[in-house]
């Protein structure tokens, strides 16, 4: 299946005409025509843009036109082309690595190596102050 058969495939199985499809993800009904007809191909705008308003859509299906089309589980855990990524954490936006914890990585069947977070720099402190003055002068503190 190529791009532009995907491409039909998400307008059909969201219900959508071509330029109900176009309005959704913000190009002209033209734009859309010409990819569907053949002329165009889809630029990576028109693809990010698809994948931004449809999230349940598999970048890898869209872009690569390998896997499924919609990503498991509905689009809760991310996918990528660079691979799968942790959930995030809708409340915070975070993908769950929190400062300060040690994480574990798996060396071999029944052994873990834990490594340590990372330290925390010292706190600034003030070394020196000048002070301009509009004639010219300056003090130093």
């Amino acid at each position: 299946m190529n791009e532009r058969e995907r491409l039909a495939k998400i307008i059909e199985s969201e219900n959508l005409t071509a330029k109900q499809f176009a309005a959704e993800i913000g190009v002209s009904a033209g734009t859309i025509s010409n990819i569907l007809g053949g002329r165009n191909n889809a630029s990576t705008d028109i693809l990010v843009r698809i994948l931004n308003r449809f999230r349940t859509i598999s970048a890898d299906w869209l872009i690569l036109g390998t896997g499924t089309m919609y990503r498991p589980n509905g689009g809760v855990t991310q996918s990528s082309l660079f691979g799968d990524m942790r959930p995030l954490d809708a409340s915070t936006g975070s993908d769950g690595a929190a400062e300060g914890i040690q994480q574990i990585q798996t060396a071999a069947p029944g052994r873990s190596i834990t490594t340590p977070a990372a330290p925390q720099p010292a706190p600034k402190q003030i070394s020196r102050i000048i002070i301009y003055y509009t004639d010219g002068t300056y003090e130093e503190r």
